[in-house]
């Protein structure tokens, strides 16, 4: 849409569209839902409007605010007039369908296009074969944070002390914009996470090299597939990551920090989204914001061509200022929770969660590092021939390598304030970077051969996709069947309540489950424990059926009074392999007696749901009052 209608003349491919949007408009998002949050007026509608409202002002500039009306009707009239000569002109349907643009440019597109999809895919899928292994799903760090996303609906961002909880506040607003539930919106995001990466892995390497496929192409598919030879933990490798959502921001921000034009945005312009940008990133994680972007910033303003060194400054500065401004929210909230400002800075640089366990490396972690720092050496070298005795601007991608190798230098330093693992983590993103940027300095040293070669790039591109994800597949599949499967009961639940949620309207039904799913139930209906069935739902029943046309009975006893609909969960088999579900079988012929007590008094019990794993019974106590099908039709 934004190339047939808005941005028609510029020569843009999908990546650049991608990094350079959600730079600016993620980091937007991030910061609508905090403000909005702390309003106590946040909701999905809320934030659209004033997103709406920000990219109506980028685009027209608050100069032209005043006359954005008269050139929104010239230009919808202008289009309407080409329309018009058109169909006279009896136009192909292709011409009103494809882009203004020569054949060329277009095929260059559709070919970033196929390139841009085939990331996602492979990166969506090489992280969803890892759900028979999870063993996040359901854990008490996954229930947490699914407390802490349904908060926000509730107007509160501190809940568990002050802590930068942005990313969470990003996959609840991404779970209301796609219309899933929060659990599945949480299941969800460590994938997404993954993919993002991928594509700006893609970007970063395209924009700070010569190397327009091939080198983007490796260093994307490594990072997606290659998990013997890179320092990422299997078992949690779908958990997803604050580190990894706050680099998706800070990869941008680095790249517009050594290649400024890319913006193509005035120095104030340019102030304000490094602001935007920086200030999200605090929201997000603050580890990324000062261990990782403030060494870059110092090693790029040396390395950056001297043309550049005002832009860079431009962006120190509005750094300094982002940090100010977080600083002060975050003093701010701890002195009113009665947190310690220092111990937040602390806890805010260390991670709970995050550690490093590498037993699927096909050589030890610190031999691996030294055969990739070796690689940067070398890459550094001709880095530094290509700039001094070619003249070739090579400073970005020489930025990168010293960037690496200050975060190997940092991840062997013991100190308690600087957290090991999430340097190590960190590193599974950069060690692609430094990846591609041999490959295209490889590709540039043998550019007498290279540009014969032409005619067979998007060939041997394809045939490159085949080959590394054949490789991953063959060299790796024997760590893979190392690893032990988990019990399918997470995933089962989680798709149970996705389908409750689709099905039911909020607050007409209850659920009868163990304690553990609670958290699930919150904002969405009512919450029966076992224990409480097995031992009071039958007088419930009772007593209801017999008052439920005594109105005032009711009003004063509102205990007894029954949802339209119960729902009843029933395990066949125990999650005995993790515990992150604790069930007693031994409770289901129990709770099977209750149910056929209520057949008998003549309630409808029907089975809603039935896998291998779970049996869900649905018990209508107002029959066609609970469904939303059943409502609306």
């Amino acid at each position: 849409m934004n190339r047939k209608f808005i941005s028609y003349t510029k020569s843009v491919t999908y990546f650049d569209f991608i990094a350079k949007q959600w730079f600016k408009y993620g980091s937007i998002i991030i910061l609508l839902v905090f403000g909005l949050v702390q309003l106590g007026i946040y909701n999905l509608l809320n934030t659209v409007i004033l997103l709406l409202l920000v990219i109506y002002l980028d685009y027209f500039g608050i100069k032209n605010i005043p006359q954005s009306i008269n050139i929104t009707s010239q230009k919808v009239k202008r289009n309407i007039f080409e329309l018009i000569q058109n169909i006279e002109l009896k136009k192909p349907i292709g011409f009103f369908v494809l882009t203004r643009s020569n054949p060329e440019e277009r095929n260059n597109r559709l070919w970033y296009l196929f390139l841009l999809s085939t990331l996602g895919v492979v990166a969506f899928y090489s992280r969803y074969i890892f759900y028979q292994f999870d063993m996040f799903s359901l854990s008490g760090s996954w229930i947490s944070d699914l407390e802490s996303i349904i908060d926000f609906d509730s107007q509160q961002w501190f809940t568990n002390g002050v802590v930068p909880i942005g990313e969470l506040a990003m996959i609840n607003f991404y779970g209301k914009f796609v219309s899933i539930s929060p659990e599945a919106a949480l299941q969800s995001a460590g994938i997404l996470e993954a993919v993002l990466i991928s594509v700006l892995l893609f970007w970063v390497i395209n924009t700070i090299s010569h190397s327009k496929i091939i080198a983007p192409l490796v260093a994307a598919l490594f990072f997606s597939v290659s998990y013997t030879i890179m320092p990422v933990n299997i078992t949690y490798i779908l958990q997803h990551q604050s580190l990894f959502l706050a680099i998706s921001f800070a990869l941008p921000a680095m790249v517009i920090y050594l290649k400024p034009g890319f913006m193509h945005s005035n120095n104030i312009n340019s102030f304000i989204n490094y602001i935007l940008a920086f200030t999200a990133i605090g929201l997000i994680d603050i580890f990324t914001l000062i261990v990782l972007i403030f060494p870059f910033l110092i090693i790029g303003l040396l390395t950056s061509s001297f043309k550049h060194k005002i832009q860079n400054l431009v962006a120190i500065s509005a750094y300094i200022i982002a940090l100010a401004i977080l600083f002060a929210v975050y003093g701010i909230a701890c002195n009113h929770f009665g947190d310690d400002f220092k111990l937040f800075i602390h806890s805010g640089l260390m991670s709970v969660s995050a550690y490093t366990y590498f037993s699927h490396l096909i050589v030890s972690y610190e031999q691996l590092m030294i055969y990739y720092q070796y690689l940067s050496y070398g890459s550094i070298i001709c880095c530094l021939l290509l700039l001094f005795f070619k003249n070739e601007k090579w400073n970005a991608a020489l930025c990168f390598l010293l960037y690496f190798n200050f975060l190997v230098f940092l991840s062997e330093i013991n100190h308690n304030w600087i957290d090991n693992d999430l340097v190590k983590l960190s590193l599974g993103i950069f060690i692609p970077v430094v990846l591609g940027i041999s490959i295209a300095l490889i590709i540039r040293i043998t550019y007498f051969f290279y540009t014969k070669t032409e005619v067979i790039k998007p060939a041997f591109a394809v045939f490159l996709i085949a080959g590394v994800l054949y490789s991953a597949f063959h060299y790796q599949e024997k760590e893979f069947r190392k690893l032990h499967k988990t019990d399918n009961v997470p995933r089962d639940l989680i798709n149970v309540y996705e389908k409750i949620t689709l099905s039911f309207y909020p607050y007409s039904y209850a659920v009868v489950n163990d304690y553990t799913t609670q958290p699930i139930s919150i904002n969405k209906h009512f919450f029966i424990h076992y224990t409480d069935f097995t031992a009071n739902y039958l007088k419930r029943d009772s007593v209801y059926f017999k008052n439920k046309k005594n109105k005032k009975f009711l009003k004063k006893n509102p205990e007894y009074v029954l949802p339209n609909s119960v729902l009843v969960f029933i395990y066949k088999k125990a999650d005995d392999k993790s515990n992150r579900i604790i069930v007693n079988c031994e409770i289901t012929p129990l709770i099977l007696s209750k149910l056929e007590v209520l057949k008998k008094r003549g309630r409808k019990v029907s089975v809603f749901y039935e896998s291998s794993l779970i049996k869900v019974f649905e018990i209508e106590n107002v029959p066609g009052q609970s469904k939303t099908d059943d409502l609306i039709f």
